[in-house]
């Protein structure tokens, strides 16, 4: 099938009718029966194929005797191949991946159509990875999202007395988002005076910044107004990740964005795209940074080469420590494929880079491998820091579930999330990871500290007013529900304190939302959360609708998690030993309490003193790092910007 004007690499499946099935059978022909892949390739994509399937054709059977009806039966079966080869078949095409062209319209069937009810399988829940799990850390494995069973629709004929089955299968819930790469163009359209020229300089670290506008405060209704629209030039973005610099000052950054310099866009098609870009909020306005210019936006950070349709750069956790933003770093690359639905997203992380830039003027200083530089999982998925470490959170991050099997085929190996510690601030240090009974430099000592949902866990947690509160996507792009979890440490045990289903901006059917992210500050005693949104089908129905394409945020209840258990201190026999030692057996008690509340794992069913099998490394206050706290005041809307009003809040 050739697009019309497409740079997108779209995948079409075909179902045929079997006109070999005995008249009244009802046995429909399996989707992936007796099809002949053809590949066809557009001029303009580089890497991504066009695939189109076509149905093998079969005999017509004729009846051996009743010549009349005989007749009647074949000028009917005449008819329905002549259907079938023609402009469209009445099996219909059915497209799971990405649509095509919305303007494209299939001819009117005119044969009524029967639907018989679908019945709702679901396999059996797996529990495998529990088996390496310690009994210290909670593991909560869940059947996947029920799917529907294809429905069977038979076209009813005029003359026949039997039915011809057709198979149409429905896409497969929950639908999963398509996000195509879109090709590097070339602006043909007249040129024009930017709207943002005036606001737009080039830093002397290589950026182009363009003053974008402000929001009406920092709550979560007003980030919601100012995102829901265009902010300046960009008219679309996703996966948020925000960093505190200090002060009033915080940096978000970006994947995939789509930039509108002209100001005429009105589709994602017609804006440039970047892999990333960055964003500096000064109180409660904001300036866009990229690299490249404003005639052609380019990443923020290219890492150590970006090539669009192959390899790029995704932003994951960071922190702010003496005037140097540390950020991590994911290398995607594209997969040879299209995972077919609804097994996910055609790309997967290939390793972990830690980037280091300069807090005021964002120049990189630095950009090299992470000291664990695997994705097996990425540690610094998310990252932040108590009083003493700095923790990197670890997920895979792995999104294409067709490289596990299939979407059926779990739980996946994005439900699991891990943990590792270095002193406070200290990015180039050896990591010591969670382990079963404390902490080791031996990552295969690792152990994770949860395991729950079916496709993904991607939890984002933060350290704020002196507890660790998270906010997770239940099952990311396959999920609708959101949970926040809080906990006294980063090991755990999380306590589930808000679980919620969650629906994109006004209720859009066609959309849906991923990447829930805590800001680090709170509206009125509660969180802000954000939360990214698409379109299902991204070239269908948010390439002409970039609205759709955008953030949200909504605030929900900061609960304390539950007080730590206390763990009892057996002090009999010192205190009928110590008559003359007071001074002795104090310290020695003393000692002894706190080694045993350090180092207990979590949720261990013992109460024995257990000390880490690490080399100590002790942090104190005078050789930390100047560090940026998540101070969780709102920023002061005041800031070097002319405040602007923002939209009203969407709901």
């Amino acid at each position: 099938m050739t697009r019309r004007g497409g740079t997108f690499s779209d995948r079409w499946y075909f179902l045929a009718v079997d006109p070999s099935s005995e008249p009244g059978a009802d046995a429909p022909l399996d989707a992936g029966t007796d099809l002949d892949p053809v590949s066809a390739r557009n001029p303009e994509i580089d890497d991504l194929a066009l695939r189109e399937y076509s149905a093998k054709p079969s005999t017509v059977p004729v009846a051996p005797s009743h010549p009349l009806r005989n007749i009647a039966i074949v000028a009917v079966l005449l008819g329905s191949l002549v259907s079938i080869n023609g402009n469209w078949s009445p099996a219909r095409a059915v497209q799971h991946h990405v649509e095509m062209d919305a303007d494209y319209q299939p001819a009117d069937i005119s044969v009524p159509v029967r639907t018989v009810a679908p019945q709702v399988t679901g396999p059996v829940s797996s529990t495998s990875s529990t088996s390496s799990t310690p009994s210290t850390v909670p593991v909560a494995t869940d059947d996947p999202p029920v799917g529907s069973a294809s429905e069977v629709t038979t076209l009813d004929t005029v003359a026949a007395e039997a039915t011809v089955p057709v198979p149409i299968p429905e896409p497969l819930d929950p639908a999963l988002v398509s996000r195509p790469i879109p090709e590097e163009t070339v602006n043909t359209a007249s040129p024009v005076v930017s709207p943002w020229a005036a606001r737009s300089r080039m830093t002397a670290a290589g950026y182009v910044a363009t003053d974008v506008g402000c929001a009406s405060g920092t709550s979560a209704g007003a980030l919601d107004a100012f995102f829901g629209d265009r902010v300046g030039p960009v008219i679309g973005h996703d996966y948020q990740h925000v960093y505190p610099l200090g002060g009033n000052r915080y940096l978000w950054l970006f994947q995939d964005t789509f930039v509108d310099y002209s100001g005429t866009a009105t589709t994602l098609g017609q804006a440039a795209f970047g892999h990333n870009t960055a964003m500096v909020q000064d109180g409660s306005c904001f300036t866009l940074y990229h690299r490249g210019t404003i005639d052609n936006p380019k990443s923020f950070e290219n890492g150590t080469g970006e090539s669009r349709l192959s390899k790029w750069f995704w932003p994951m956790g960071g922190q702010t420590f003496g005037g140097k933003v540390y950020v991590f770093w994911a290398e995607m690359t594209k997969d040879g494929y299209e995972p077919s639905p609804p097994n996910g997203l055609g790309w997967h992380p290939a390793r972990t880079w830690l980037a280091v830039y300069d807090a005021q003027s964002l120049a990189r200083l630095s950009f090299s491998a992470a000291p664990n530089s695997g994705v097996q999982p990425i540690y610094g998925y998310a990252v932040d820091s108590d009083a003493d470490y700095t923790y990197l959170f670890g997920n895979n991050f792995e999104q294409n579930l067709q490289r596990e099997g299939g979407y059926f085929n779990g739980p996946h190996s994005g439900t699991v999330m891990w943990l590792a510690r270095v002193p406070l601030g200290s990015f180039a240090s050896p990591l010591e990871y969670r382990t079963a009974d404390g902490w080791s430099y031996d990552a295969a000592a690792s152990v994770p500290i949860m395991q729950r949902y079916w496709a993904e866990n991607p939890m984002q947690p933060r350290y704020l007013n002196g507890q660790w509160v998270a906010v997770t996507k239940v099952n990311g792009y396959w999920g609708e529900s959101l949970a926040v979890d809080v906990a006294n440490d980063p090991w755990g045990p999380w306590t589930t304190t808000e679980s919620r289903s969650i629906a994109p901006r006004g209720g859009d059917p066609l959309m849906n939302t991923y990447h829930a992210h805590l800001m680090p500050w709170l509206d009125g005693g509660s969180l802000v959360v954000s939360i990214s949104q698409n379109a299902r089908n991204m070239l269908r129905d948010a390439w002409p609708a970039p609205h759709r394409y955008r953030l949200a945020f909504f605030r929900s209840a900061l609960v304390a998690p539950p007080p730590r258990e206390e763990i009892p201190v057996d002090t009999s026999t010192t205190v009928a030993e110590t008559s003359t030692t007071v001074a002795e057996s104090t310290t020695t008690s003393t000692t002894t309490t706190s080694t045993t509340t350090t180092t207990t794992p979590p949720e261990s069913p013992t109460t024995s003193t257990t000390s880490t099998s690490a080399p100590s490394s002790t942090t104190t206050s005078s050789s930390a790092p100047d560090t940026t706290p998540e101070d969780t005041t709102p920023p002061s809307e005041e800031s070097t910007t002319t405040s602007s009003t923002g939209a009203e809040t969407v709901p």
